[in-house]
């Protein structure tokens, strides 16, 4: 199921939109959902934050996840 969602941008954009969608047959919502999906998973890693928790503690986040892929 999906939703409406309303967007504003400039001609230009809409005319280079239009054209990508048309040249990768998919609609421009399809184009907009698979780049947010691309960002996000991005941003999916385990260890993101752990700077925080390990302020204090010599250990850093790289380190952490070298452990974490050893014992994989």
């Amino acid at each position: 199921m999906t939703e409406k969602l309303t967007l504003s941008v400039p001609p230009k954009f809409k005319r280079k939109a239009a054209m990508l969608s048309k040249r990768r047959n998919k609609s421009i919502s399809a184009l907009v959902v698979e780049l947010i999906e691309r960002e996000v998973a991005k941003e999916k890693d385990p260890f993101a934050g752990l700077e925080a928790i390990w302020k204090d503690n010599p250990v850093t986040a790289e380190e952490l996840r070298e452990l974490a892929w050893k014992r994989s």
